[in-house]
């Protein structure tokens, strides 16, 4: 301490002492001093305690000296060993480059002579084959001949003046054969193509490859072909005026698919050779240049299509039509041409598209095999960039592809007007069925949708499928809606109401009526079939909706992840339009219980406030008997249903009886409001409610005791001894009753007791 002292401490205090004037600022230099004091003091005690850490490692240390020492010869070894073997690989290194060198002349020496021996062979072989006449085998050794590297085989024979001459007059006999070889074999394959001679074209277009002609050879090949498909179709073209089958309604369509089959079979057939002897960028070239005259074909098709069936004019007058204010004045098209030229039509887009994935499927297979990576190949060696094939360029841009475009706009809209009219005539023709239950309209319209929208989804074009999906749904908001309203608004006329009693009158009660009573029983016939027929499109549009999933399934696989998408949204809105309809039918089941059954069954409800419901013991026991208010009631309620239920279908009386249900609990509590009770008279309400829920319960499979749940907590209510005996079942002791009055309905309640004390009631806390 006195050596840190002296060494560190006292020189600086010499310094600092010298600022020192007063007695406070030498007092405040000795507490600071004090304070390094300690912490030095703090400093060394904590030195001292880890000296026992600091010996331990110190003597681990000096044990591994030893080690340390043999350790360092030993990498001094390592490293003497290291640089030997490193000079020994060097060594070796550079005797193998020399024998690498050495092999690499060898196989060159041994290449040239295996040259010098083909190009001899080439030679002898050449002027053999020639004339022979066994051209394959001359165009073998034309093709080795022109694989030989010319001036490096003069080179070798350049010192010696007479091999010298033998090579150079090799190579020009090979270059005479060669020329005379290529002239022939484009005269040969030339009188094979005339000839239509299938055999000697096969066998010449295999020769081009070995001459290097690959781009001329596949020139004239296509060249042949593209004759030989433009012949056929311009045949089948010509024998569509003499074909009266039939098919003649369909005959374009038909010669369309015949054109994109051969093209196909031809591809599939030439496939094999053109793969094997050129390579399969090359049939990616035969693909383009078979597509170029399909294409040309194709559109000579069309544009006759739309001469021939005057398919320019006929969507022009149905613009007209459509368009015209007097649609009876209008000229119109014969709704049964136009249904067949629709099939004509969708087919031709369906077997385009069809023809056209038959060409995506090939040219991917291709390009996934020679070019995974891209979805364009390169050029073939010794091509032209016309050689290059895009599928965007062959099917994209294709002439037909914008001309089925085009029509398929045309078909949207003549596929739209013939919906319109069959619709038109289905309800001009609308007759009841059979079973007197529903009229044809609602089966004949739904025929129409489906027939067109199941052959628009067949033209395979989601843009083609989409808009008949949403003319189908606007057709069905708004023409057929319309239709169904106005039959429904006549026969229920705003502030009418409808004597239903006897609508399966006796003959007297028809003589008595009179006319009068026929046009009322028309009517409310009309409105049954009108309300049965809505019914019947609810069920309609889900059965089309659930036919055209599956058929949207299909289409997804060929059109893709946003044609789906398309497709979906579009079958969705098509499926909402049932919502729409399931509103109407409701509208019409209310119309038929407000007009129609609540005028008869109203004034028997209305009878419970004549009876005395303060009753005695024997007002009890003669009600046991004979309840004037009770048996009145349901004998009103089964005439009512009786007549009714076999004019509606089941779902709509069910539906019609529970909507009658809520109704009678309604009016039945409105009158029970008006009365007033003593506990036999509740005791009697209650008795007369358990009557009519199980008189409605053998109606219908719907439950009914939920409607009248607030008329059986009154009657409870009713049946208590006291008013504050309420208190036993609300609130905490109310249990599993979930009560549905209100705390001022149950004082209301109370209050219709004449036995029970208004003050009382009063008091309860609810």
């Amino acid at each position: 301490v006195l050596f840190f002292f002296c060494l560190f401490v006292r020189p600086r205090m010499s310094l600092v002492l010298e600022g020192v004037r007063t007695v406070q600022e030498a007092r405040n230099m000795l507490k600071t001093l004090e304070k390094n004091e300690h912490q030095v003091e703090k400093d060394l005690e904590l030195l001292l305690e880890q000296q026992g850490q600091m010996d331990v490692k110190m003597s681990a240390f000096r044990q591994m000296l030893p080690n340390l020492q043999n350790l360092s010869g030993e990498a001094v070894e390592l490293a003497n060993v290291v640089t030997r073997t490193s000079n020994l690989a060097e060594s070796v290194s550079s005797k193998v480059r020399v024998l690498d060198l050495a092999k690499s002349r060898v196989y060159s020496a041994m290449k040239r002579v295996d040259d010098v021996i083909d190009l001899k062979s080439c030679v002898e072989g050449v002027q053999l084959s020639m004339n022979t006449e066994d051209y394959e085998r001359a165009a073998a050794h034309i093709h080795r001949y022109l694989m030989l590297d010319q001036s490096i085989l003069l080179e070798t024979t350049a010192d010696n003046i007479s091999g010298s001459s033998t090579m150079s007059k090799s190579f020009a006999i090979l270059r005479e054969e060669e020329v005379k070889l290529k002239k022939l074999v484009n005269e040969k394959f030339t009188e094979a193509t005339e000839r239509r001679d299938s055999g000697s074209i096969d066998r010449f277009l295999k020769i081009f490859p070995l001459l290097n002609l690959h781009e001329d050879g596949m020139a004239m090949f296509c060249s042949h072909l593209s004759k030989t498909i433009e012949e056929f179709s311009n045949q089948q073209l010509g024998a569509i005026s003499l074909d009266s089958g039939k098919r003649s309604g369909v005959a374009y369509a038909d010669t369309l698919t015949l054109l994109y089959e051969r093209v196909a079979r031809t591809i599939e057939k030439e496939q094999p050779t053109v793969e094997t002897f050129y390579g399969p960028s090359w049939l990616l070239y035969l693909i383009k240049k078979l597509q170029l005259v399909c294409d040309k074909q194709a559109v000579e098709i069309i544009h006759q299509l739309h001469e021939e069936r005057q398919l320019d004019r006929k969507v022009q007058t149905i613009g007209f039509a459509l368009n015209s204010r007097s649609a009876s004045t209008a000229i119109k098209p014969d709704i049964l041409e136009l249904d067949t030229l629709l099939l004509e039509l969708s087919l031709c887009s369906a077997r385009t598209e069809l023809y056209f994935r038959f060409l995506r499927k090939k040219m991917e297979g291709i390009m996934e095999t020679s070019a995974p990576s891209g979805r364009a190949l390169k050029s073939p060696p010794n091509s032209s960039k016309d050689v290059e094939v895009n599928i965007s360029d062959i099917i994209h841009d294709s002439k037909i592809n914008h001309l089925i475009q085009e029509l398929i706009g045309k078909y949207i809209v003549i596929e739209n007007y013939f919906m319109k009219e069959s619709l038109t005539k289905a309800v001009n023709m609308d007759s009841c069925n059979s079973d007197g239950l529903t009229s044809s309209m609602a089966d004949d319209i739904f025929f129409v949708l489906q027939k067109c929208i199941r052959r628009a989804f067949s033209s395979a074009n989601v843009d083609g499928a989409c808009a008949m999906l949403n003319h189908a749904s606007s057709l069905l908001l708004t023409d057929y809606k319309e239709e169904l309203q106005n039959k429904l608004n006549t026969c229920f006329p705003s502030g009418t109401g409808l004597d239903f009693s006897g609508m399966i009158p006796s003959k007297l009660q028809s003589k008595m009526s009179g006319s009068s009573t026929d046009k009322s029983e028309s009517g409310k016939m009309t409105a049954m079939i009108t309300v049965n027929d809505i019914e019947v499109t609810v069920v309609n549009v889900h059965k089309l909706t659930d036919e055209l999933q599956a058929e949207c399934s299909k289409l997804v696989l060929q059109v893709g992840e946003t044609g789906k998408r398309k497709l979906d949204s579009c079958l969705a809105d098509f499926s909402s339009v049932g919502a729409t309809f399931k509103e109407l039918r409701q509208s019409g089941i209310g119309k038929i219980l407000e007009m129609i059954l609540l005028p008869q069954i109203r004034p028997s409800i209305n009878a419970f406030s004549s009876i005395s419901h303060s009753f005695d013991e024997n007002d009890l026991a003669n009600f046991e008997v004979n309840d004037p208010f009770v048996q009145q009631l349901v004998s009103t309620l089964e005439q009512s249903l009786t007549d009714v239920k076999g004019s509606l279908l089941r779902q709509v009386y069910d539906q019609l009886l529970a909507d009658m249900t809520s109704d009678v609990a309604i009016l039945l509590e409105q009158q029970v409001f008006k009365c007033s009770f003593n506990q036999l008279g509740g005791v009697q309400l209650d008795k007369d409610l358990r009557m009519l829920v199980a008189y409605l319960s053998s109606q219908t499979n719907w439950p009914v005791r939920d409607k009248f749940s607030r008329l059986m907590q009154m009657a409870t209510i009713l049946n208590f001894e006291t008013a504050r005996e309420i208190l036993d079942y609300w609130g905490p002791n109310a249990g599993p009753v979930v009560w549905r009055l209100t705390p001022s309905e149950v004082r209301k309640v109370l209050q219709l007791r004449v036995d029970f004390n208004p003050e009382d009631i009063n008091h309860i806390k609810l």
